[in-house]
């Protein structure tokens, strides 16, 4: 095998990639993958086309490292780990970007075809390792002269051209043979290359693709059903692109219509914390008298949210990034896929639409004003009357997030870990004017803190993280990413002794410590010494308060554990249930 043609294949790809917007590449050590590595970090050098490299040492850090700069940055990053089971410990954050989109470039080196299935070392079967989770999937064999470079080009522009259209990660698979260290002979890599040679001197990527999408009022008025009065409309909010407020806000305003926005979405709601007032069945019955809802996004967080519309019978909406399916209630619906780019327009037109359509005033504008109104003045009474029965000098789960909005500076972002953290601040907290960050898709507990440290390399905002104890320790080869922090950083965690979102199983106590919660007796100051951050205890929110300012204002990344008893948050959580759900007719 020549080390010229290994490299030179290795620097197609990675300059045909740079072309194709990927500016992030993710590095795990290893020597297989060296061909791959050598060519980004001659990327990173480029004069017109640079891409920025990050490392970690552990691949599956690594995976949600990329996840993150691709979910803040909204285009495709690259990762390149060795062969063997350094490739499989990244199915996690693939399994999460092709439930949440965010588009990822695996790049595994791998033995070639003589090496497998004959006892060599580090040789697995690779291809194929990511099953249904990826997008797409290119096997290359290995490099050999007979295989024209323009191939090579033509078969990476198709693979991202259908992650472009459909989202999630692919997968390029890549044998190399040795060697791949030693002289480089220049005349072969001039010889080899004079097939792409026009490409490379263009600049542009080999295959072009081009999609025209227009967005004009008169599209909507074969859907818009005129009628004396506006609908009774539910705007639901999940994962949605960033800076869409006001024009949700303005929809809302010439539909009269009630905001039950997720905390993902940045956007406030008129009647926050129906996670918790649903559980009225008032309330309820008072919302399912809704005749349109229109839902942005979805991997909504509230159970109660998620009850209420798998039973209504509303005209139903639902506007998605892709073709994929985010209604797990099956309802019959109308989908409507909008590119991220696309969203602001769409909804800027669907509000003028909706004005011109229900602008006329009358007895059915009046009906649905009151029914608005009225349902936003007792959902908020409830959640007032839920207020005053929790402690607000304890320092809880429950009082973190009401406190929550009130932490956070103007311009700071907040990544939310799953679990009890994210159903706790979609009950508590408004966190609209915020970028808020999460794992929705297969909402698991592993790559937290690694998935938040590459949204914030991307954005370099001061950010917010919180998560509980459990997701902290199983992802704590992390914390060494947050040692580069490029803005300001809080990781709170809190720290109830295991885990706590299965408080409320009806199972036996000892079982549930034993089998569910697991505790571990461990605390967090130790380990902020080890990977050299700060570390704070307040004991009060007060304490907090200063805790979490002091962190978000200056350099570095401080750990803030929060020690609260166990079992403590569920049990609140389920009595402020049982309480909304017993309270009588409201007047």
């Amino acid at each position: 095998m020549s080390l010229s043609l290994t490299h030179t294949w290795a620097e197609v790809m990675i300059e045909e990639l740079s072309r194709l917007g990927v500016r992030h590449i993710c590095i795990a050590p290893g020597s297989r993958s060296t061909p791959l590595t050598l060519a980004a970090v001659k990327q990173s050098q480029h004069p017109q086309r640079p891409v920025t490299i990050h490392r970690h040492f552990d691949e599956r850090g690594l995976g949600y490292l990329a996840l993150g700069l691709a979910k803040s940055a909204r285009e495709p990053v690259a990762v390149i780990v060795t062969s063997g089971t350094a490739v499989a410990n990244l199915l996690p954050a693939v399994v999460e970007s092709g439930l949440t989109g965010e588009p990822l470039v695996i790049l595994s080196a791998d033995r070639p075809f003589e090496l497998m299935d004959c006892g060599a070392n580090q040789a697995i079967t690779q291809s194929g390792l990511f099953s249904s989770h990826v997008t797409a999937e290119l096997a290359l064999p290995a490099p050999t002269a007979e295989i024209p470079l323009p191939a090579l080009l033509t078969k990476v522009d198709q693979l991202l051209a259908r992650q472009a259209e459909q989202g999630g990660s692919v997968h390029i698979n890549c044998p190399f043979r040795e060697p791949f260290y030693g002289e480089r002979d220049e005349t072969e890599e001039k010889k080899l290359r004079e097939s792409v040679a026009h490409w490379w001197q263009s600049g542009q990527c080999y295959t072009r693709y081009h999609q025209a999408r227009c967005c004009a009022m008169s599209e909507w008025s074969p859907w818009l059903r005129p009628s004396s009065g506006s609908p009774r409309t539910v705007i639901v909010l999940g994962a949605v692109p960033a800076g869409l407020s006001e024009a949700v806000e303005r929809l809302a305003s010439a539909l009269h219509a009630i905001i039950l926005a997720d905390p993902q979405s940045g956007v406030a709601s008129s009647a926050p914390g129906y996670d918790l007032w649903l559980n009225h069945p008032d309330l309820f019955q008072q919302l399912n008298q809704a005749q349109w809802v229109i839902q942005l996004g979805g991997r909504l967080v509230s159970k109660r949210l998620g009850q209420w519309l798998a039973q209504t019978q509303a005209h139903y909406w639902l506007i998605s990034e892709h073709t994929q399916a985010l209604d797990p209630n099956h309802q019959s619906l109308e989908q409507f896929v909008v590119p991220p780019p696309h969203w602001l327009p769409w909804l800027q037109a669907l509000a003028e639409s909706v004005a011109n359509t229900y602008s006329a005033p009358g007895e059915g504008i009046d009906s649905v004003k009151t029914w608005q109104q009225t349902l936003i003045r007792e959902a908020k009474h409830q959640m007032q009357q839920a207020a005053t029965t929790l402690s607000h000098t304890a320092l809880s789960e429950h009082s973190v997030f009401q406190q929550l909005p009130a932490l956070l500076p103007k311009w700071a972002d907040i990544f939310i870990g799953n679990s009890l953290a994210i159903r706790l601040a979609d009950i508590w907290s408004d966190l609209s004017g915020h970028r808020v960050f999460a794992n929705r898709g297969a909402s698991g507990i592993d790559g937290l803190l690694a998935c938040a440290a590459g949204v914030q390399r991307y954005r370099a905002q001061p950010m917010l993280v919180v998560l509980g104890d459990t997701s902290a320790l199983y992802d704590l080869n992390s914390f060494a990413l947050w040692r580069e922090t490029s803005a300001p950083a809080a990781i709170l965690i809190l720290n109830n002794n295991g885990g706590g979102i299965f408080d409320a199983l009806p199972v036996d106590q000892t079982l549930c410590d034993t089998y569910y919660r697991m505790p571990h007796d461990l605390g967090f100051e130790h380990i902020a010494a080890q990977f050299s951050l700060g570390f704070h205890q307040p004991a009060t929110p007060d304490d907090l308060v200063v805790s979490v300012n002091q962190a978000l204002t200056t350099p570095g990344a401080d750990v803030i554990e929060v020690v609260t008893p166990a079992g403590e948050a569920g049990q609140v959580l389920s009595e402020c249930l049982a309480a909304m759900a017993a309270r009588g007719t409201y007047a």
